[in-house]
Formats: C-alpha cells, structure tokens, sequence
C-alpha cells in the first residue's frame, strides 16, 4: 500500500511539473527601445496639444522646441515667433516639462541680449548676458533657477542668487556674495560654451 501511495505521489508529481514546463511564463513589462519611442512619441503629441492650446489664447504665432535636458526627458520651450532669430535662435522662452500625466508649466527664462541665444546642456537650460548667466534644472515637473548677477560691473559685487520655481512662481532659497573670480567659475553659460557641452536650442 505504500509502495502505491508513493507511485502515485510521484505520478501526480511529474504530471505538475510537466503542466508547469508546459506554461508559458507571463510576459515582463515591456522595456524594449519601441516603448520608450512610444512614450516619447507621447510626449511630443501632448507638447504640440499645448502649442496649440497657447496659441489659442495668444495674438501672436508661437514657435516652440523639444530637447532633451535635466532628468532627460525631453522639455518644451515656447516662445512668440517674432522673437525667434538666425537659425532659430531666441533669448527667452517659456519652458514646460511633462509629469504626472500633464505638461507642467515651469518658468519663463530669458537672455539679455542676442549673442546669448537660450542653450541646454543635458543637466539645464542655459541664459546669459554680459553682466548674468543662468540655469534652469527641471526634474519632475518643477525646477532650480541659479542665476548669477552683476558679474563684471566695475564697483558692483556679484551674487548668486538660487530659486525654486514651479508654475512660474519663483521662491528665493539663497543669495549669496561671490568675488569676481568666483563669480567667473559659476558662469554657467559661457564655461558650458567653452567645454563643448552646450547646444543652442533650435526653435520652429
């Protein structure tokens, strides 16, 4: 009687095991280069929707521009047409960033003057002028404004000013005295230009 009990245990054993060898394991998350190009492709058409959704609501046509920057997601700049120069070039633009479902408006960033078109590198957007430069990093729909002030104005000490922006509020976290030469190091726009990291950003 043992002797069947056991045969039968191990019958009904091998017929699990081979029912189990026969299933198809469920399929992982799917992680493949297509669905990351779809989520892309996602984010592209919700940015033209608010293109689209602001030009509705403005007098002027809007040129915009799509890059990949901070988290590398890709960020949306917009700005009006008739502020758009050379190849596409700008000195401010509002910039907006996919999350949560919905593209978040971050903050409006400008340059003080045209040799100073709005630029990325993959951690920020980029603004400058003779006497400031600037950067904006976006993670998770808001943002760190890090603007440096009165660099190079004879009798004027610099500072470093840093903000947390989300919905275009920005909130002041500190201000900070830097010495001429300090202030050159943090000069975020002109030192991203001089290593080769910075592109400027293309707008259509």
């Amino acid at each position: 009687m043992k002797k069947l009990f056991v045969w039968i245990l191990s019958a009904t054993l091998c017929v699990s095991l081979a029912a189990c060898a026969g299933k198809t394991p469920s399929a992982p998350a799917d992680t493949t280069p297509e669905s990351a190009e779809n989520a892309s492709d996602a984010v592209t058409a919700a940015y033209q929707d608010k293109v689209a959704e602001l030009e509705t609501e403005s007098e002027d046509t809007l040129a915009w521009a799509q890059f990949a920057c901070g988290t590398g997601e890709k960020l949306l700049a917009v700005t009006k047409k008739s502020f758009v120069y050379a190849d596409g070039q700008t000195m401010g633009a509002d910039i907006f960033q996919y999350a949560d479902g919905e593209v978040k408006f971050i903050a409006s960033v400008g340059s003080t003057g045209t040799a100073y078109p709005l630029a990325y590198t993959e951690e920020a957007v980029l603004f400058g002028g003779n006497h400031t430069a600037g950067k904006l990093v976006v993670h998770d729909g808001v943002g760190e404004l890090y603007q440096l002030v009165d660099m190079n104005i004879e009798g004027k000490t610099p500072v470093l000013e840093t903000y947390d922006v989300a919905d275009g509020e920005m909130t002041l976290k500190s201000s900070e005295e830097l010495s001429p030469e300090e202030a050159d190091s943090f000069d975020y726009y002109t030192n991203a230009f001089a290593e080769e990291q910075a592109e400027v950003i293309a707008f259509r």
